[in-house]
């Protein structure tokens, strides 16, 4: 009789337990994520400025900041050397508002203050992951390894089905899981798990990006963001000689050159 009771208890527990776990995975709570993020392009090595980035979300949207001056205690503009299988010199630069990206991943929009404050709106992303039967352990979450090309790099990513949402750092996102840790072939874009706060009082942060002029589609910004890199050529800024970058094999020099100073690489073929 005893042994029964014991037993009943013990399902009651467990029953207790799933019911707590569906409602709390039915509730919109907000979480933080605090990352790492080195860039490094051109470098062939995770050798460039190590600044913090952060990813707010909830069930709907993520919105993730970087090189924002509160979150390196103050403004910086100054010019730095990285030694990696290349020398490459760098303005490290932040600025109030920070890049931002905001997915809402609901309704399927992705909006961006990118590179040259630039303001894009479009469709999110779809990224073709390859998700892989490898796991290590990143903090308390146990992560799954996948693998893509995106943008001219080919990108391995770590996410925890543990938090079931299509969200990550940058641009990356679309995995059965919160992205953790990701990085191109040679870490020279490199993000990794710091700490998270889940859920966290700090919704306040998680806000669409502000805009009072016109969005650009990622058409429009691919053209612009070649038009800036030949015009960096022919200003004498950088040079072909520099398209071939360690790892990185793509025959359109355009693409080539824009890899080595940008995350993203656009080939004026495409």
């Amino acid at each position: 009789m005893a042994f029964f009771k014991f037993n009943m208890t013990k399902k009651i527990l467990l029953l207790i337990t799933v019911f707590s776990s569906l409602l709390t995975q039915g509730q919109n709570q907000t979480g933080l994520v605090y990352y790492g993020e080195i860039q490094s392009m051109g470098a062939g090595a995770p050798v460039g400025p190590d600044l913090n980035a952060i990813l707010v979300f909830d069930n709907n949207r993520s919105l993730f900041i970087t090189r924002m001056d509160s979150l390196e205690g103050g403004h910086i503009r100054e010019q730095r050397n990285f030694e990696g299988t290349a020398r490459i010199s760098r303005t490290v630069t932040t600025n109030e508002i920070g890049f931002r990206h905001l997915n809402d991943f609901k309704k399927g929009i992705f909006t961006s203050r990118d590179i040259g404050f630039s303001y894009v709106k479009d469709r999110t992303p779809k990224i073709k992951w390859n998700i892989t039967s490898e796991t290590k352990a990143i903090g308390k979450f146990t992560a799954n390894k996948a693998t893509a090309h995106f943008r001219g790099r080919d990108y391995t990513a770590w996410f925890t089905p543990e938090i079931p949402l299509p969200i990550g750092p940058w641009k990356l996102q679309g995995l059965p899981g919160l992205i953790l840790e990701a990085y191109d072939t040679n870490k020279e874009i490199y993000w990794y798990f710091k700490s998270i706060e889940y859920p966290t009082d700090k919704s306040y942060l998680l806000k669409p990006i502000e805009h009072d002029g016109e969005w650009m589609s990622t058409e429009d910004f691919k053209k612009d963001q070649i038009k800036a890199l030949k015009s960096a050529l022919i200003s004498g800024r950088m040079s072909a000689e520099s398209a071939n970058i360690r790892g990185i094999h793509v025959n359109n020099t355009t693409q080539n050159l824009m890899l080595r100073s940008y995350i993203e690489g656009f080939a004026d073929d495409q």
